[in-house]
């Protein structure tokens, strides 16, 4: 099964697209979140454009469900699709784009808040086959996470796993304003790995 497992994503890499030069092109699609939503309960699938309406879509049906309420998935689910690293302590820095992405740059604090959201979503996060499909993970304040698929496959993987690239676009990229009243500190960028998913922070082209 192991060995399966890795000539699967073997397979899957030898079949990336290259990470587009800009994503202002970019397919905006739904994701798919899977996991239990009470305690010893069946894995259950919900669709939507982001993770906050799922969350919200799942409260619909569950009164009083939130992420931080949802229990921890278990091994047993089978990631035969997943391809992403998430013993990965940093993406690979080579592959950061500073200032691309979105149609602006996006305030700092508001990205690291949608970090921290990320962070607090339990199970797994799947996103259609690419070049470019991308799924939105959060937006506040018009301060966006993205998660791009750039492959021909889908790909699934702990949700929580994609804190770390936007975690490096806030780390690598990253200039001040100041007026008399406050100072702001301003990211942008993509981040993507060899397995052709990118991660995208900054402002969209949908205010929210």
């Amino acid at each position: 099964m192991f060995a399966s497992h890795v000539i699967g994503m073997l397979l899957a890499a030898a079949s990336v697209k290259a990470i587009p030069a800009s994503f202002e092109g970019l397919i905006t699609a739904d994701i798919t979140w899977t996991g239990r939503v009470v305690a010893n309960g069946s894995m259950v699938n919900f669709t939507g454009p982001s993770l906050q309406a799922i969350e919200q879509s799942i409260a619909s049906v569950y009164p009083g469900f939130t992420w931080a309420t949802a229990p921890q998935p278990n091994d047993d689910f089978s990631l035969s699709s997943r391809n992403i690293d998430d013993t990965q302590d940093v993406p690979t820095p080579s592959l950061l784009k500073c200032w691309d992405g979105g149609v602006g740059d996006a305030d700092a604090s508001h990205i690291t808040e949608g970090i921290n959201y990320l962070q607090s979503v339990p199970g797994y996060c799947s996103n259609d086959a690419g070049a470019a499909n991308c799924g939105q993970i959060s937006c506040s304040y018009n301060s966006a996470i993205m998660w791009c698929n750039n492959n021909r496959r889908t790909y699934t993987t702990h949700c929580k796993s994609l804190a770390k690239y936007a975690t490096a676009i806030v780390r690598g990229c990253q200039h001040e304003t100041r007026d008399s009243a406050h100072e702001t500190i301003w990211t942008r960028g993509i981040q993507g790995d060899e397995l052709g998913i990118s991660v995208i922070a900054a402002k969209p082209a949908v205010d929210c």
